[in-house]
């Protein structure tokens, strides 16, 4: 029997991340998820805000020590971009009135 907790090896150039097993998946998606889970508990957006407070930094710091870094930075980036796309598109995903368009939003405007 296989440990699936094992790293597994790296590819045939040796320079290649190791891939991470089914268990290891596992615990990185855990740890988003108790990640993520306390900013919208906490209503922290940016996952850099997290180190303000609300305990939610050693969620992530977890996370970064079980997922490969490009996973982490990855689910980070995304979560901004849901975000941000839930503010400007309604359900339907149809454009939300009222919000500023790019031109708008420039810092020239009051």
């Amino acid at each position: 029997m296989q440990d699936t907790d094992a790293i597994a090896p790296t590819g045939r150039d040796g320079g290649n991340p190791p891939v991470p097993t089914r268990g290891q998946r596992k615990q990185c998606h855990a740890r988003r998820d108790a990640f993520f889970a306390c900013l919208d508990a906490n209503g922290i957006e940016s996952a850099e805000k997290a180190a303000d407070g609300a305990g939610c930094a050693a969620l992530r710091a977890a996370m970064h020590e079980v997922c490969l870094e490009s996973w982490a930075t990855y689910f980070e980036k995304l979560r901004m971009m849901q975000i941000q796309k839930a503010r400007f598109f309604g359900s339907d995903g149809t454009f939300v009135k009222g919000q500023p368009s790019s031109k708008e939003a420039g810092p020239d405007k009051k």
